[in-house]
């Protein structure tokens, strides 16, 4: 019995601390949403979303756009959807397919 106790509130700690550490993740962000990159990797740059005026933000949302693109697609989206922005970071596969619109951020 004490170990099915045990069982139960380790995996209900696992689920709450994997619900909030996703509250931040990319596919959270909104336009106007700044962004902090948690990796140098370009494949995979950990994109997360930060406070404004937090020292961590690097980027700013111009547009979010549902669906797949490759990389010339977004980058066309972006054109049309936010003239000035400067990188695209598209995510797919876990069933929230998304394109971000990012510019530099400065305070």
């Amino acid at each position: 019995m004490i170990r099915l106790v045990v069982i139960i509130v380790i995996a209900a700690g696992a689920a709450i601390f994997s619900y909030i550490s996703s509250q931040d993740d990319a596919d959270t962000a909104k336009v106007g949403d700044c962004m902090h990159r948690g990796s140098t990797s370009d494949t995979n740059p950990d994109l997360e979303v930060v406070k404004c005026s937090d020292s961590k933000a690097e980027y700013v949302v111009l547009a979010k756009i549902s669906g797949t693109y490759s990389e010339t697609a977004a980058d066309a989206k972006c054109t049309a959807a936010a003239k000035d922005f400067q990188y695209s970071y598209t995510e797919s596969g876990d069933g929230s397919n998304f394109l971000l619109c990012l510019k530099d951020y400065s305070k």
